[in-house]
Order: C-alpha cells, then sequence, then structure tokens
C-alpha cells in the first residue's frame, strides 16, 4: 500500500544563480526527516504566491500528489517573472535555459533530496523540460511532457512558416502584462521596489522577437528539441491530447528520441486529464502515471512499467461536430510502437471530378480563388482565449471556397493510426501563396467533421531559413505532412480531403491574390498517403486508467467566452473577436480582421490587463498590441501602461517594422 505522506509548503525561498538573479522558490515535500526525490517545474505564469489554506488545492493537481507520495516538487518563477528578479527580454532565453540546469543541481544538493531529480510542467513548463534536457544536467533522470512542441518555430509561433495569429492576438499582450508586474510583497519583502524598478527598466515585450524572427534560424534552434533529439538521455513520459495543439509534436518526438520512453494520448485540449474542465472526455487521473513513472525512475521500484506497452492512445470515433465537446467518442487503446507496424500507407489520388480514389485518373487540373477568410470552421483546439469554446465545428462553411475530393460511401469501417501526409502539384499565379488541406468524415447528412489538417507556406517549400519566390504558373511539387490522428471512419460515411489556400484562424494570410491551381491525374497526380490499419491478430489488452476524481461539469454552467465571427459585406472584411471568460485578476480581448478585397491588409488588435497582487495598493497593469501587415512589411506596436491607485505609474511603447519577404 502506497504511504501518504503528511506535506508543508515552504514559499518564498530564494535560490540565487551565478549571475546573482535570485528566484523565487516554492517547496512542496514531506514534512518528515528524509531525503526524497526531487521533481522541477517551472514557468513565467504568477502562479507562486502565497500559499493555499489546503495544499491538496495547488496548481496543478500533480504537485501535491506527489508531494504525499514521498517527492519534494520544486517550483520557480522565470528570472524577470512572477517574483523572481532579474528581467526578461525573450521568451526561452539562454539564462533562463541555464537556470534549468543550474537549478537541477541545486535541487540535487539539498538536504530533503535523494540526488535523483525529474522534472514535470505543461505548455511553457513542458517545452522548457526538452531545453534542460537536452543539456543533461547529472542529476535529472525522468521527465514528465505534458503538452510541448518540438520544434517553437514550427509548432508554436510559424506553423507552416505562416505566423500563427493568436501570438499577437492573446500572448503578446498577456505576457506584457504579467512579465511587467511586480513581484509579490510577501515573498520578496523589502526587495520588491527594487526588483519592480529593475524589471521596468530592462524588460522588453518577447512579442518583439517572434515579429522580428519570422524566419526559421538559430534563434529558434537554440529553443528548440528538433533536429537533434538524440541529446536527450533521460527517460522521457509523454502526455497529451488530441484537442491540443502539440499531438504531433508529441508523437514525432516519441517517434525519434533513443531514450527509454512512453506515451500517453487522449482526448482533451490543454488541460491536465484529472481537471473538471478537461474536455473533451472522457477524462483521467493521469497523477498515478506520474507517480508510477518517478517510482521507477527516480525511487528504483520495479513497478512493471517499462514491461507495458510504450503507447497508450484513445482511437477517436464519429461524432457530430460542435463547438464545445463535452465527451468525444472512442476508445483506449495499447499499442507496442507508433505508428504501429500493421498500418500500411495507402495513397489515395485526387482526381477530376471532385473524387478520391486509389486510382490516379486522367490527367487534368482544377483551379480555385484565394480567400483569406476560409478556415472559419477549424477552430482553435488548443492553447488560452477560448478553451475550451474552440472546437472544429461542421467543415460546410468553408467548403464553398475550397476544393473538395470525396470517395464514395466506405463498405468498411477505416482506421486511422499515424500522420497522413500530401503532395500536391500545385501553381499559383501569385509569387506568394499557401496551401492548407483537411482531411475529414462525411456523414450521411453531409455533416463535415474534420479529422486533421496541416498547411504550408510555399515559398518554404524548401527551406523555412531561405524561402523562393513562386514563379506564377509553375507547377510546383509541395509534399507536407498533415497532424497525426488516432481516427476510426465509420462505414457508410465518406471521406474528403478539402484544399484551400488559407487558414485564417492559425496562420497568417498571404499577401497577395491569388488563383491557385491544382494538376490531377499522371506523373503529375495529386494524392494524399494515408496510415490506413489493418485489423490487428492479436489485439494487446486495453488500458487499465484511473477516473477523474472529479465529475466534469455541467456544460450549461460553464463560462462563456466571446468568440465570434464578424463579416462586413461594405468592406468585404472578416474579424474574429475574442473576450476569454473572467480569469481572476487577467482579462483580455481581440480583434484580428482580414481582408477578402486586399489580403496584404491584416490587422490585429489586442489588450491585456492584469491587477497585481498588493496588500495596500490597486496596481493595474495594462497592455495592449497592434499588429498589421500590408503588401511590403509587418508592423508591431506594443505598450504597457501601469497606474498605482489610478495615477500612471509608468508607460512605455515598442515598435518595429520589418520586411514582410515571401509570406
Amino acid at each position: 500500500m502506497t504511504r501518504i505522506w503528511p506535506v508543508k509548503v515552504h514559499t518564498g525561498v530564494r535560490v540565487r544563480m551565478r549571475d546573482g538573479v535570485e528566484l523565487n522558490v516554492r517547496v512542496t515535500r514531506p514534512d518528515a526527516p528524509g531525503r526524497f526525490p526531487g521533481v522541477m517545474e517551472y514557468h513565467p505564469y504568477r502562479r507562486l504566491g502565497a500559499a493555499l489554506p489546503d495544499y491538496r488545492d495547488e496548481y496543478p493537481p500533480v504537485v501535491p500528489y506527489l508531494a504525499e507520495r514521498g517527492y519534494a516538487v520544486v517550483q520557480y518563477d522565470v528570472r524577470g517573472t512572477g517574483s523572481s528578479s532579474g528581467f526578461s527580454t525573450d521568451i526561452y532565453s539562454p539564462e533562463e535555459r541555464q537556470d534549468g540546469y543550474d537549478m537541477v543541481g541545486w535541487i540535487a544538493e539539498q538536504p530533503w533530496c535523494s540526488g535523483a531529480v525529474g522534472m514535470i510542467g505543461k505548455s511553457y513548463g513542458a517545452v522548457v523540460q526538452w531545453q534542460v534536457a537536452v543539456q543533461r544536467p547529472p542529476a535529472l533522470k525522468a521527465i514528465v511532457v505534458r503538452s510541448a512542441n518540438d520544434d517553437v518555430y514550427t509548432g508554436f509561433t510559424n506553423p507552416g512558416g505562416c505566423i500563427r495569429p493568436w501570438m499577437f492576438e492573446y500572448y503578446a499582450p498577456l505576457m506584457n502584462a504579467l512579465n511587467f508586474a511586480p513581484p509579490d510583497p510577501d515573498l520578496v519583502g523589502d526587495q520588491w521596489s527594487a526588483i519592480w524598478a529593475e524589471r521596468l527598466e530592462r524588460s522588453a515585450p518577447w512579442s518583439l522577437g517572434y515579429i522580428r524572427n519570422t524566419l526559421y534560424s538559430d534563434y529558434w534552434r537554440g529553443q528548440s528539441l528538433a533536429p537533434d533529439y538524440d541529446r536527450v538521455q533521460c527517460a522521457v513520459l509523454l502526455v497529451e491530447g488530441w484537442a491540443d495543439w502539440y499531438s504531433t509534436e508529441e508523437l514525432r518526438a516519441f517517434q525519434k528520441l533513443q531514450a527509454p520512453k512512453k506515451v500517453l494520448i487522449g482526448p482533451w485540449g490543454h488541460y491536465y486529464p484529472e481537471e473538471k474542465e478537461a474536455f473533451p472526455g472522457p477524462r483521467i487521473d493521469s497523477r498515478p502515471e506520474y507517480a508510477r513513472w518517478f517510482d521507477y525512475w527516480l525511487k528504483d521500484i520495479d513497478n512493471g512499467i517499462m514491461q507495458e506497452p510504450p503507447v497508450t492512445v484513445f482511437v477517436r470515433d464519429w461524432q457530430k461536430p460542435s463547438l464545445l465537446c463535452v465527451e468525444d467518442a472512442g476508445t483506449w487503446r495499447h499499442e507496442a510502437a507508433w505508428p504501429p507496424a500493421r498500418v500500411q500507407p495507402t495513397t489515395m489520388y485526387l482526381v477530376r471530378g471532385g473524387t478520391l480514389s486509389d486510382t490516379a485518373g486522367d490527367h487534368g487540373s482544377t483551379s480555385y480563388a484565394y480567400r483569406p477568410s476560409v478556415g472559419i470552421t477549424t477552430g482553435r483546439r488548443g492553447l488560452g482565449s477560448t478553451t475550451p469554446w474552440a472546437m472544429p465545428v461542421d467543415q460546410r462553411l468553408d467548403e464553398s471556397y475550397s476544393l473538395l475530393f470525396t470517395t464514395e460511401p466506405l463498405r468498411t469501417s477505416v482506421e486511422l493510426l499515424g500522420e497522413p501526409f500530401v503532395q500536391l502539384c500545385a501553381a499559383s499565379s501569385a509569387e506568394i501563396a499557401y496551401f492548407h488541406v483537411k482531411l475529414c468524415e462525411v456523414a450521411d447528412d453531409g455533416t463535415a467533421r474534420l479529422i486533421c489538417d496541416g498547411g504550408l507556406l510555399a515559398t518554404h517549400c524548401d527551406s523555412h531559413e531561405m524561402p523562393a519566390r513562386l514563379e506564377p504558373g509553375r507547377l510546383y511539387a509541395l509534399r507536407f505532412p498533415l497532424r497525426h490522428c488516432a481516427y476510426r471512419i465509420a462505414a457508410g460515411h465518406r471521406l474528403r480531403v478539402a484544399v484551400a489556400s488559407a487558414e485564417f484562424q492559425n496562420a497568417w494570410p498571404t499577401g497577395q491574390p491569388a488563383v491557385n491551381t491544382v494538376y490531377l491525374g499522371g506523373s503529375n497526380a495529386s494524392h494524399i498517403v494515408l496510415p490506413v490499419a489493418s485489423g490487428d491478430p492479436q489485439p494487446l489488452a486495453a488500458p487499465q486508467l484511473t477516473e477523474s476524481p472529479h465529475p466534469a461539469p455541467a456544460q450549461e454552467i460553464l463560462a462563456q467566452p466571446a468568440y465570434r465571427l464578424e463579416l462586413d459585406l461594405v468592406k468585404d472584411t472578416v474579424s474574429c473577436v475574442l473576450q476569454p471568460a473572467d480569469a481572476g485578476r487577467t482579462s483580455s480581448q481581440s480583434r484580428y480582421t482580414v481582408s477578402n478585397r486586399d489580403p496584404a491588409n491584416t490587422v490585429i488588435s489586442a489588450s491585456a490587463t492584469h491587477v497585481a497582487v498588493h496588500p495596500t495598493l490597486d496596481i493595474r497593469i495594462e497592455a495592449t498590441c497592434q499588429t498589421s501587415s500590408d503588401a511590403t512589411s509587418y508592423t508591431h506596436l506594443s505598450q504597457v501602461r501601469i497606474t498605482v491607485d489610478g495615477a500612471e505609474h509608468f508607460r512605455k511603447s515598442w515598435n518595429t517594422t520589418v520586411p514582410r519577404g515571401l509570406s
């Protein structure tokens, strides 16, 4: 029987780094003598304030769970954020990455630590695990990566080579509001004023780095796990959800890592699977999976975890799409590999007349006009501003402006397990064009559910570092992957490929009007390769997962964000308006407008406000960003204004314009 230890939370611990910066550290550990393995987490999200009355309510839920089971969990604020000292000018700075290495060593040397250290974290706290692991600190033995990209450029900021609008709709003003806020005076005491003064003087918006680095470079390479996955030598447990952003990135990492590894892919969005809001369900309790992983790798308990199948995956089934999916349809499965050995790459051709077929068909071509506002149905599926209200809806609203290729009704169900990829033999009337492909299941009534999708800025077809201008009218063979999937298409339903040249909710529109052509048949046969899984003659035992301890809240009581699309018929523009539901001390809103008439003209206006923690002062940090493009440039204006008891205390603006390049 597992021993449950009494727990004590130690807040306001200060740990000095090699350059004198002091990190704000919280230690949650057994309230008993002895040495315990350490588990580290860090991020910039200001969650490390005063301890809650009941330590079991601390976030993330796995922290108190591990502490009760004999682990010392160490969490800290990134330098220049929260209640740490120093300043911050870039996401994932070299100094921050060095701190991660040094903190592993500090934890291992503490009298309450056994000398073995692991890491946990979600999102930012997951990406940084790669950044620490590739440095190979000697004490780091195992990590649990919940929702991380493996390449910051293609997975986070610039998927397919296009700017991700979310970076400027939501994340840029949010992080300005948080990063320019003062530390918690209860944690830093007399240093409060000095820490805040240095932060205001020397910090800068992270968004300047995003807009100044729209091509892949050493700036992004230094932050990323890819392409040299072999640098990671500690044991890795990957946890992700199909409704999150990074299922593909985590499965790709799983495929390429040479270290001991396992992966768990469920249906969820950007949540820990046991949280009340972990939609879509079915939700599980992932905390026992963390404990078993660390028991094996940090405590040397032979619990058999490495003899179990390495892949635990939720295989999705047909369900009518909805903006909020409370419970997804599907089954849990164990697999011996990803993709499973029984998967057969199966080529389906885009054929004249709109057919998706296993034969190439006659020579031909079909064309369509680029419409920048295509992409209203694919949702956000991921982080922050709209979750959990942002799932893909019925795809037919976009299909009028897409090329469609559809199979006949399937005689039997078809299961896809792995990464589809497409090859479009395509040409454009423009020098710059983007191509986006959706794979959908189509029901008897015509409802189209998105299975997975992917896109590529065609000027980046050879390189994200050195794009090349397209020659109008020239045929290019564009090969790119779609997102990984585990999906069973129902018998009687049809499979559809939709081709367009915009994905406006998730990719900044290209700047030139265009008529794009897809070639069919013969040597120029555009096609998709599907990871079709045959029946397994010896299926593995089903996973034994623990249910979440929290009942799912009813949909009608969930807070609803403002999330709407506005069509201006006179100007022929489409705007996406976002305002997250109440989030306590932090609020934000944005308007993102694209023009069908002039695709170069795109504008995002966004703001965020954070109310700082202080016992007597009303401190408000207001951050605004305007990001726009024209035919030649991207322009980003960022401003921070701070008031103390209603009087202006600080104001600063940053304005940068960079060449648009071939985007």
